[in-house]
């Protein structure tokens, strides 16, 4: 595969080295803007192509080689940068046009402009702390290319319990494991019990339904 990572941001590292572990046969070029920077990048990624661009010039580098290029991942420390890069990919037809948000108050006009692979690393803060402080549900994650999530249920209620065994007993699309508050983890609900918390992989669909199930049984 052969990757155009743009930028030398924070994101931009932790990118480089993901794709390395990904995809080690794998062509990675990165682009930044400073000799300075390129310099770094060059020791600190030797198996990267790393090139000296213009901020200006990246729209074309980006145009001039779509052909070759199987994804687009922009992650500088703009995201008016990030969108008018992604822009150029996928109007080159890119497969993979890919961006690091700064803000992520931006992320509503990076799908208004049809970038749909958007990596928001402030996400994790909410999710992180509804674990920890043990908030009632919570969406772990969701995968950016299907209908696939995981989240996770406090059983904070019996009712909420007898629910969502008879939810989970309907649907063939989930599979789900309960762990207790002493840290046991079972994959029968027969053995799940006040306190702990009940995790879910399955359909989107499916999951949100016993999402809204746990907010309305917590509501009451």
């Amino acid at each position: 595969m052969r990757t155009l990572l743009i930028g030398g941001s924070h994101q931009a590292y932790f990118a480089a080295n993901a794709i390395r572990e990904i995809d080690p046969e794998g062509k990675l070029i990165m682009i930044e803007f400073t000799s300075e920077k390129v310099e770094v990048l060059s020791k600190t990624f030797p198996f990267a192509e790393v090139i000296l661009q213009e901020i200006n010039e990246v729209e074309s580098y980006i145009k001039g080689n779509a052909s070759i290029l199987d994804a687009v991942i922009s992650a500088t420390e703009s995201d008016s940068l990030n969108l008018r890069y992604c822009k150029a990919a996928r109007e080159s037809a890119v497969p993979l046009v890919i961006s690091i948000l700064n803000n992520p108050l931006n992320q509503e006009i990076f799908l208004k402009e049809g970038i749909t692979y958007i990596i928001n690393p402030h996400s994790i803060i909410p999710i992180e702390l509804s674990e920890i402080l043990g908030g009632s549900a919570n969406i772990l994650y969701r995968s950016p290319k299907n209908n696939v999530l995981v989240a996770s249920i406090k059983i904070s209620d019996e009712r909420l319990l007898l629910e969502l065994k008879r939810t989970l007993d309907q649907s063939s699309d989930v599979s789900a494991v309960f762990v207790s508050q002493a840290g046991e983890i079972t994959s029968s609900l027969n053995e799940a019990d006040l306190g702990g918390r009940l995790y879910l992989i399955g359909s989107e669909r499916s999951i949100d339904k016993m999402l809204k199930v746990a907010r309305k049984v917590v509501r009451r």
